[in-house]
């Protein structure tokens, strides 16, 4: 009994180091046509075969790197003769999904299945950048300045419309008719105006800051620079002797549909480079309006990230490395404050991988 126990306790082991220890693999479909001289003989077609799939392998991974994000692929570049001659470690590709040979053409075709482990891929990318290869004791300090906004009304203007109506009536008077044949007539005229001017003015969006967005936002974002070997710090606790006034001014800006002033990320570098802060990262997000989904009856919030700046401070004056905007996520929960916390969740993590990313990308510390 005792045995069987052990057995079974093994068994469980290895299914959780399998299940936990598994890769991210995705899937391509790759493509190559080869051809052959000659008569056609078995023998030489086999060989051409090995030679299309292998092809078609990496055509595969080739697509891959196509759609891979822009600052992802400056570092990929980097290491793409390493990569390349070393492709069976980041790929299985042996499924073979068509294969058609035509031997008036002399044609040999192959579609190939592979299966990239993007997992450890990525892995050998952040091993390449300065910031993954700092000590631990110089760990680039990051200070993060992020605000959430969400719709709470919207007022919609109409154009002013003028209708005129025009009523033609006849008038008897004591006189012939004329040569012409037309009779004498008058017309009323009655005008009638409506809208809210005679220009269409462009509709006016508010918004509501919510503190406790901020909370969230960081969070989220903390987890993905501190596996990037960063030191993520709270903006406005660098800062704070200033901070309620600054952040009055942000948040003022954004309740009115602007951004965050300029003046006031200046007047916040300055503040941090003092501090040897090595980089900050202003950004600031829109949450929809919740819906209901229709085929749980989960409330859905969407929040995207309207714009994100990462700069880099000292030796000199700040130096923007970049800008990010258009990511977007959904979250769903059972009511609306689960629903958009997820929402947030989701949004952040992207949000800062790929502001790790671009800053890997210049190659900088």
């Amino acid at each position: 009994m005792k045995v069987v126990n052990k057995v079974f306790f093994l068994v469980k082991l290895l299914v959780l180091f399998f299940y936990f220890g598994a890769s991210y693999a995705v899937e391509f479909r790759g493509v190559a046509v080869e051809n052959y001289s000659g008569i056609y003989t078995k023998k030489k077609v086999n060989e051409i075969l090995k030679i299309a799939k292998k092809n078609a392998c990496k055509n595969a991974f080739n697509k891959y790197v196509q759609g891979m994000e822009e600052s992802k692929r400056m570092i990929f570049e980097s290491l793409e003769d390493q990569i390349y001659q070393n492709l069976n470690e980041y790929m299985v590709c042996e499924t073979v999904v068509e294969e058609n040979i035509d031997k008036k053409n002399k044609e040999v075709a192959v579609v190939m299945k592979a299966n990239i482990d993007e997992t450890r891929l990525d892995i050998e990318i952040k091993k390449s950048s300065k910031v993954f290869d700092s000590e631990s004791s110089e760990k680039s300090k990051l200070a993060m300045i992020f605000f959430s906004r969400t719709v709470s009304a919207q007022r919609q203007f109409d154009e002013r419309v003028s209708n005129v109506e025009k009523n033609t009536t006849g008038i008897d008077i004591n006189e012939e008719e004329t040569d012409t044949g037309i009779s004498s007539m008058t017309t009323e005229t009655n005008a009638t105006e409506t809208g809210g001017s005679k220009l269409k003015k462009a509709d006016v969006t508010e918004y509501i800051v919510d503190d406790n967005d901020t909370v969230k936002l960081e969070a989220g974002m903390k987890e993905i620079f501190t596996k990037a070997r960063f030191e993520p710090v709270s903006g406005g606790r660098q800062v704070r002797k200033h901070w309620r006034e600054l952040k009055k001014e942000i948040i003022y800006s954004l309740e009115n549909g602007g951004g965050i002033p300029e003046e006031v990320k200046w007047d916040i570098e300055d503040i941090l480079a003092e501090k040897n802060v090595n980089y900050v990262v202003f950004a600031y997000f829109d949450v929809g309006v919740p819906e209901i989904d229709s085929a749980t009856g989960n409330q859905v919030v969407n929040a995207a990230l309207t714009i994100a700046e990462i700069t880099r401070l000292g030796n000199g004056d700040p130096v923007s490395l970049g800008t990010i905007s258009g990511v977007q996520m959904r979250g769903k929960g059972s009511n609306n404050d689960i629903a958009k916390n997820n929402a947030l969740s989701l949004v952040s993590k992207s949000t800062a991988e790929k502001l790790v990313a671009l800053i890997n990308s210049k190659g900088i510390n």
